[in-house]
């Protein structure tokens, strides 16, 4: 795929690494592996320091500055601050990901909808009146959109999303039976928001439910009616956002926790797995658990993590 020399000018541009690492002679990398299964032609990261005798055979090893060395070993060791994110940014650049574009003729479009450039809707994927889809967008086969829904630029919707209907809203009549509320409000998507199979984001009763720029909504995530969902905030799978919930930006939600209906969470907040919040949380950089969710310890998205 590319070779040593190669990835380290790459590193060095990026201005992941500090120095040019010595190298003996040119090394060919033909695949990425984990550390559970590593090969002499593979780049493996470590995102802690590895014991001497757990550092992988393999071509490179992408580790913390302070991961020492097993000199038995010919791997090549490229030291760097954040091995995830080095090794997410090699990645992107030697092995791109192949942005689809085009419309299947399987898909099912109302004519009211306005389609951006370079747009790709999969099979089986239905698209109701008077939507908007932004340039580059990218969704999957077999997504149900309904009417009036707003969708940024360069977002992603994996199959299975459903995205605008009608939140789970009624009201008791005067025989006491439920009865429907109709919803009139939309759903507003920002850019570069990627939302995941199977998850759910209804339209508001009144108000639009929002998500902001650039947050990342995994599977099987249950976001209810009149919902606002801030900038750069990570939904991991199984939430349940209920309705009219304010979600600060930069905040991340672990796997299962749920937020109670009309509860504020203010910006770069963490709740942990299976957490339940039930009542607003007013102050920033802080980290919650439990049920009902308390503060445990402080939060910050570009710091290093307690947990």
């Amino acid at each position: 795929m590319f070779l040593l020399s190669e990835l380290t000018a790459f590193l060095l541009d990026k201005n992941l690494i500090d120095a040019m690492p010595v190298i003996d002679k040119e090394v060919e990398i033909d695949r990425f592996a984990s550390l559970a299964h590593p090969s002499p032609d593979a780049l493996c990261w470590s995102k802690k320091i590895l014991p001497i005798e757990q550092i992988p055979v393999a071509a490179v090893l992408v580790c913390l500055p302070q991961q020492p060395h097993n000199s038995d070993l010919s791997t090549v060791m490229l030291h760097v601050k954040e091995p995830r994110r080095a090794f997410g940014e090699i990645v992107s650049h030697f092995c791109p990901e192949e942005h689809k574009t085009g419309i299947s003729e399987k898909a099912v479009i109302h004519p009211t909808v306005i389609i951006g450039k370079d747009v790709y809707v999969g099979p089986g994927t239905v698209i109701g009146e008077h939507c908007q889809i932004g340039d580059g967008t990218v969704i999957d086969a077999n997504v149900t959109i309904y009417r009036r829904v707003t969708i940024g630029k360069n977002c992603h919707i994996s199959s299975g999303a459903v995205i605008g209907a009608d939140g789970h809203g009624y009201v008791l009549d005067g025989d006491k039976k439920y009865q429907k509320v109709r919803h009139m409000g939309n759903v507003v998507i920002g850019d570069n928001v990627d939302i995941g199979a199977n998850s759910c984001v209804d339209r508001g009763v009144l108000d639009d439910t929002r998500i902001g720029d650039n947050t990342k909504i995994d599977n099987l995530v249950q976001v209810a009616h009149n919902v606002v969902i801030g900038e750069n905030c990570m939904i991991t799978g199984g939430c349940q956002i209920g309705g009219s919930c304010v979600i600060g930006n930069n905040s991340w939600l672990a796997p299962s926790c749920i937020v109670k209906n009309g509860t504020r969470v203010a910006k770069e907040v963490r709740i942990c797995m299976n957490s339940v919040v039930i009542r607003n949380v007013k102050t920033s950089n802080v980290t919650l658990y439990g049920d009902p969710a308390k503060v445990i310890f402080s939060y910050s998205i570009d710091g290093e993590s307690q947990l």
